[in-house]
């Protein structure tokens, strides 16, 4: 699972950038919920493009996003295919693999606990999990914001090249404890900051330790059924609900590899979770606000820690992104990505998924960078302006999965 460039970022906005600003040029601020009523013309033609752009450059089948802004419209549209062999089009009402989004909902989980007096962020791993390295430093709250150190599974090669020829592979959370164990640390708990999908597998298994319950069916029972997400599922099998879209990554020729099928295992609390355009827009909007928590636990959970050498401003808080006030969470695996996000200053939600993978890139993250750019210029100005004055932008745009 591997970050995306920036490069198609910059071409989606850049294209924003040509199309012009908003009708009026205005970033409104309301209350309340958004109405029936669309974008102008103008600027719902900018958003089509800006959608179109991050397909073609990505050769995607078929991608969804829903934009809803209180007092300015909403824009929700799907384009190309579900099933690149039927020809079907891709719906919104389909289900996707979320990857990484699951991640914002173990945190939720684990922090529920913390609410409810069964754990603390201050407890070390090794009183949930034993076995792994540092784990009698290692904190809970280092895991949820990636400042434990904790060597990441997805990067071990020989996992990469197993997974890569057969996606429904056995394999669970303690698979991915034998590779953890099997590297050094990435550093000392707490003395940097790592991306690493071994924190959210461990967590998982430490919420199942505290409840006796698997984390699915926690996450079910107090976090999906509160919110009314019918939705979205923690699958225990290969198989999608339908309606679905079917998940593809592009092969060494060229062509398109069906991978619908991944077993959940592989990614459990880091990325096993599968959702709609719906759905997300609802838990996009209960995880920035903290609908399930406390408001002291929810100001600890967007305290975030800066990861470096970013295009963005980017955060991550306690199992939550910012990227330039904007809170929420994106992620991709074999066959889908997806990113879901809210900025609490206009009540407004941007959600986008798509039915493809190339190694592991953030199409949809782009997407959303662009649509974001384009409706609220204001919050990447200093991003753009080094863009135009040709200022070499760092590697990699920070996508997990």
């Amino acid at each position: 699972m591997r970050r995306a460039t920036t490069a198609l970022a910059l071409t989606v906005v850049s294209l924003a950038a040509l199309l012009g600003s908003p009708a009026n040029g205005a970033e409104e601020t309301a209350a309340g919920s958004a109405g029936t009523r669309s974008f102008p013309p103008r600027a719902e033609r900018a958003l089509d493009e800006i959608v179109k752009t991050g397909m073609a450059a990505s050769d995607t089948p078929g991608m969804a996003a829903g934009v809803w802004i209180p007092g300015r419209g909403r824009y929700v549209k799907a384009f190309g295919v579900a099933d690149t062999t039927t020809g079907r089009p891709f719906r919104l009402n389909d289900h996707v693999r979320i990857a990484s989004i699951t991640k914002s909902l173990t945190a939720t989980a684990v922090l529920q606990l913390v609410d409810r007096g069964r754990l603390r962020l201050g407890d070390t791993l090794s009183s949930y999990v034993r076995g792994i390295p540092n784990g009698r430093t290692i904190t809970v709250r280092q895991l949820l914001n990636m400042t434990a150190g904790v060597y990441d599974y997805t990067m071990d090669d020989a996992f990469g090249r197993a997974f890569d020829r057969d996606p429904l592979m056995a394999f669970g959370p303690r698979d991915a404890i034998r590779i953890v164990k099997r590297h050094e640390p990435s550093f000392a708990p707490g003395e940097g900051v790592s991306y690493s999908d071994s924190n959210y597998v461990l967590l998982g298994l430490v919420v199942q330790r505290v409840t006796d319950r698997s984390l699915g069916r926690v996450i079910r029972h107090r976090i999906l059924k509160p919110l009314g997400m019918s939705h979205t599922s923690y699958p225990t099998g290969s198989a999608m609900p339908d309606p679905h879209a079917r998940g593809y990554v592009e092969a060494p020729d060229g062509s398109l590899r069906d991978v619908t099928r991944v077993n959940p295992g592989v990614a459990s609390g880091a990325g096993a979770m599968i959702s709609t355009l719906g759905d997300l827009r609802i838990w996009a909007r209960a995880l920035a606000k903290g609908t399930l928590l406390s408001r002291e636990t929810h100001r600890k959970q967007l305290r975030t820690v800066p990861f470096p050498g970013q295009v963005l401003d980017v955060g991550y808080g306690l199992g939550v992104l910012d990227i330039n006030d904007f809170i929420g969470h994106n992620g991709a695996i074999y066959g889908y990505g997806s990113a879901m996000f809210y900025l609490p200053r206009a009540n407004a939600t941007i959600v986008v998924e798509g039915n493809l993978s190339s190694n592991f890139s953030g199409i949809p993250t782009s997407v959303f960078y662009g649509i974001a750019n384009y409706l609220f210029p204001r919050q990447f100005e200093t991003a753009e302006a080094d863009h135009r004055r040709g200022a070499a932008a760092p590697d990699q745009l920070l996508t997990p999965r």
